[in-house]
């Protein structure tokens, strides 16, 4: 590689992070637009292939009817949460006592002393588990962090309407753009050529999506029915986030863990439930992440373990809270793309967890039998 090139791919480097910097405000919302496009074309293929569906709705009223249901759900599930994290705030007070019993509790058993995690009101003595905490880490700006988390959610449900305007223009540039790209070009073989690798590329993400939806799915449904036998305050809110991070390989699986597991732990004066909840949530999520979705898609769509850290790392630090959400689907979106051209499909092997791709749905399909 000359010199000259050297300087121009640096130079295009540059460009293009500086653009995701400068542009967040704009392209973070149209990075979820076309999330929320795929997941309805995805549902919309999945209608599809039911033969009443197929035989009397045309494919415009399928997508119509996905979109509505997806947007239902959104709605639905929004609520849900607002309410489940309203509830959860009003029980802090009652989680703090039990955590100053637990640590009364492990004080006798250990004999170690418990006094900095609670401060005396008259004669009474209060937990102030949270207050002892913020001193054991007076370094760490606790509050910066929660504001920033909250800002990054506040700003992504803020731009909602902006969300919903991109998606219906993508649906509307759906419609017209077979007939864009046949006038790029001039020759009819050239022209079959890049409609194949166009529709690999859409084929793979849709089932990329269609699977990790299914497989997520599958265990928050299966976490929600554990945590509610076992009298877990807030259920829905941990499934819907274990739902959530499930879309982040190996680390969400781990945090989707450790956090209902923790809130037992605190919820409940026995350790049984705590012991529950961490080994039946840290089963169903090694079963389904090593059994079920290993058969539904195969090794062609997992990215590496280190890619993901990386990943949290690099859009963490251009697009903060929001670009950690959204690292994993960009990258694997980045990684089908790449493995459809011979220059970058060794770029895309180095993402994969195994070395191994496979490009279309067919493939994926082929997986499954």
């Amino acid at each position: 590689m000359t010199l000259t090139k050297v300087a121009s791919l640096l130079l295009i480097i540059t460009a293009v992070f500086a653009l995701l910097i400068l542009g967040k405000s704009l392209l973070i919302p149209f990075i979820i637009a076309i999330l929320i496009w795929y997941v309805i074309n995805a549902l919309s293929h999945y209608f599809g292939e039911f033969k009443i569906v197929k035989k009397y709705l045309p494919t415009w009223a399928s997508t119509l009817i996905s979109g509505l249901v997806i947007l239902f759900l959104l709605t639905l599930v929004g609520g849900l949460i607002a309410e489940n994290t309203r509830a959860m705030v009003n029980e802090l007070p009652t989680y703090e006592k039990n955590v100053g019993y637990l640590i009364e509790r492990l004080g006798t058993t250990f004999n170690f002393d418990t006094s900095r995690f609670f401060q005396f009101s008259g004669s009474e003595k209060v937990p102030d588990l949270f207050g002892s905490v913020r001193g054991m880490f007076s370094e760490i700006n606790v509050a910066d962090v929660i504001s920033r988390v909250l800002n990054a959610l506040s700003g992504i449900a803020g731009n909602t309407f902006l969300v919903l305007i991109y998606v219906v223009f993508l649906f509307f540039e759906q419609a017209v753009f077979p007939k864009k790209v046949r006038g790029l070009f001039s020759q009819q073989e050239q022209y079959d050529q890049f409609s194949e690798i166009l529709s690999h590329i859409n084929e793979a993400i849709r089932a990329y999506f269609s699977v990790k939806l299914t497989v997520s799915l599958i265990t928050g449904i299966a976490s929600y029915i554990l945590m509610a036998l076992v009298g877990l305050d807030f259920a829905f809110f941990w499934a819907f986030l274990i739902f959530l991070l499930n879309f982040i390989p190996n680390i969400g699986s781990l945090i989707a863990t450790v956090f209902p597991s923790m809130l037992a732990l605190i919820q409940f004066e026995t350790l049984t439930p705590f012991v529950i909840i961490l080994v039946g949530v840290g089963a169903i999520q090694i079963i389904v992440g090593n059994l079920i979705e290993p058969r539904m898609m195969g090794s062609s769509l997992n990215i590496s373990s280190l890619v993901v850290i990386l990943a949290l790392t690099l859009w963490g630090s251009i697009w903060g809270i929001a670009g950690m959400i959204l690292c994993v689907p960009i990258t694997v979106m980045l990684m089908i793309v790449f493995a459809q051209f011979p220059a970058t499909r060794p770029i895309a092997i180095l993402l994969s967890e195994k070395g191994e791709l496979m490009d279309s749905l067919e493939e994926i399909h082929e997986a499954n039998d």
